[in-house]
């Protein structure tokens, strides 16, 4: 089984780069599936599942009694554009605001395209049922009890080797387990700053940083980003000079709005110019295994030979957002993030560390994450079309390669707010782009959650909330 699937994978991933390499373009027919077996000297199945694979990627379509073809892309016109920003650190008031919209998100007779985590028909449901079933069958013992501890151990264990392999140094006592990534996140900034100093962060930004922010009495100071590259270093080498920052919060990989994935050369340069001053990145690798292409670019935390990169991920959105399980990797700041968590919390719940443990050890979370990602990629590709076709001209969009988050930058002037609060009567939830920055310069956009219930009708949905758009700019 495993080497007919490993076949399959191969002929997809050929396939893949011959599409992007412009060998075969768009709109053109791809070869038989007999062509393929024949040339290849494999099974038709094993071709038959390989084009199935891209089409669950977006890269062909299917037609009946034809073949299949090679996706357009969506329209290149339409790509993002690095915003101009005030960068001056600024109180922030946004938890009460963002809180409101996150209920309403959550709401159950709704269409979610708002809160960022993904439906559970995504989630392995069946195979975590089977892992709890023997757990609490197995090791009640280990599930009642408590104790003042960084984390099960067998779960810091099989994490290390991950990271480990992903390019960090790291051993088990170098991690600390959290209720989710978020947690992680606020011990983080904990254990680096006080209340008045001055955090930088991503704009447009994750609201949960804002949040946090606020919530600790820190100023943040917003530092643009470009569309595909993420944060801008000269931007932050500028901020640097100007202003007495304590720590540096961003989301490098697939960030949250915009999507972006920071290349390696950046994230090395990052992590050398904020060494070169002492002063802590945070760095929040929620969405790092979520690469259309299966690929995972290496985290900042590779680079760090300080311990001034404070690592953050978490599984709620690869395996469960329910179970809460996330992670830290401190480095220097260990001791203060350490006593943060055990005077908050005490330790996460060990039926769901023990869970997370023995799925990643399992060999499954690969089979998972494949299929998922290529779940992912297909929504994402059909949100794409679907905006294209229906939304005003003008518009444009994110160009992510991984993760499910979508963002909008719709033609000026036009109120993100106002379209949350028509779509929300009607049923369509999104989040206005004012919960993404402080400067006022992103209330024009919108994030949508590509990674909705399958059974959402993405085409009919994009189409309600483009007739919106159009009465808004029309009004």
């Amino acid at each position: 089984m495993v080497e007919i699937m490993n076949l399959y994978q191969q002929v997809a991933d050929e396939l893949r780069d011959l599409i992007k390499q412009g060998t075969y373009r768009p709109g053109d027919k791809l070869p038989s599936i007999r062509q393929l077996a024949t040339t290849r000297k494999i099974s038709i199945a094993t071709v038959q599942r390989a084009l199935e694979e891209l089409e669950l990627r977006g890269l062909v379509e299917a037609k009946p009694k034809s073949g299949f073809y090679v996706n357009m892309p969506v329209g290149e016109a339409k790509i993002l554009k690095t915003p101009i920003l005030p960068m001056v650190p600024k109180s922030i008031k946004i938890h009460e605001f963002a809180s409101q919209i996150f209920h309403q998100c959550d709401a159950s007779n709704v269409i979610n395209l708002g809160i960022t985590y993904p439906a559970a028909h995504y989630f392995p449901e069946k195979i975590l049922q089977q892992i709890a079933a023997k757990v609490v069958k197995t090791r009640i013992a280990e599930v009642v009890e408590v104790h003042f501890s960084a984390g099960n151990q067998e779960l810091r264990d099989v994490l290390a080797k991950r990271l480990n392999e992903a390019g960090c140094l790291l051993n088990a006592d170098d991690l600390i387990v959290t209720n989710g990534c978020l947690e992680g996140l606020a011990l983080c900034l904990r254990a680096v700053a006080k209340p008045g100093d001055t955090v930088a962060i991503e704009s447009p930004g994750f609201v949960g940083l804002f949040q946090l922010i606020e919530s600790l009495g820190y100023k943040a100071l917003e530092i643009p980003c470009h569309p595909t590259d993420g944060l801008s270093l000269e931007a932050l080498e500028l901020a640097l000079e100007q202003w007495n920052i304590k720590a540096v919060a961003i989301v490098p990989t697939f960030s949250n709005p915009l999507g972006t994935n920071m290349p390696v050369e950046n994230r090395k340069r990052l992590v050398e110019m904020l060494a070169a001053q002492s002063i802590p990145l945070i760095e929040d690798d929620l969405l790092s295994d979520l690469a259309f292409d299966g690929s995972r670019t290496k985290p900042c935390k590779a680079f760090d030979k300080k311990g001034l990169v404070l690592y953050c991920s978490s599984a709620s959105k690869t395996i469960a957002s329910g179970m809460r399980v996330g992670w830290i990797a401190p480095g220097a700041f260990y001791k203060e993030v350490s006593y943060f968590k055990t005077f908050t919390n005490i330790s996460a719940p060990n039926i769901t560390q023990i869970m997370i443990a023995e799925f990643l050890k399992s060999g499954k979370y690969e089979r998972h994450l494949r299929y998922f990602t290529a779940r992912l990629a297909q929504q994402m590709y059909r949100f794409q079309q679907a905006i294209e076709k229906y939304f005003p001209q003008g518009t444009r969009i994110s160009r992510p390669k991984g993760g499910c988050i979508l963002w909008v930058d719709l033609p000026q002037p036009f109120d993100g707010l106002k379209l949350f609060e028509h779509a929300i009567k009607k049923g369509i939830a999104i989040i206005p782009g004012q919960l993404t920055s402080a400067t006022n310069k992103f209330n024009h956009c919108i994030r949508l959650n590509c990674a909705c219930d399958p059974e959402v009708d993405i085409e009919k949905t994009i189409q309600n909330l483009a007739q919106m758009v159009n009465e808004l700019l029309n009004n």
